[in-house]
């Protein structure tokens, strides 16, 4: 299983997007967008999972645009978030 990141501009699309995951009984984390990825303020959802495409399909198929798709990496106590989309 991997991490992963995806970035919103507000809110209010980070918590519709967990919603419709959600209804795909795809588990996320609502939290903010870690300082390192954006330099605006903005909100993330944080998943855990081996096919990452699904979250993506899903986000497609309602309209949701995202800022940033991120693979959480972590190596010597340090994480590094790697941009898949």
């Amino acid at each position: 299983m991997k991490d992963y990141v995806i970035a919103f501009s507000s809110f209010y699309k980070a918590a519709y997007a967990q919603e419709k995951l959600q209804e795909q009984q795809i588990r996320s984390t609502l939290k903010k967008t870690p300082p390192k990825l954006l330099k605006s303020c903005g909100y993330a959802l944080y998943a855990r999972t081996n096919q990452i495409q699904n979250i993506l399909d899903t986000l497609s198929e309602s309209n949701i645009n995202h800022s940033g798709v991120y693979e959480v990496q972590e190596q010597n106590n340090q994480i590094d978030y790697i941009r898949v989309d």
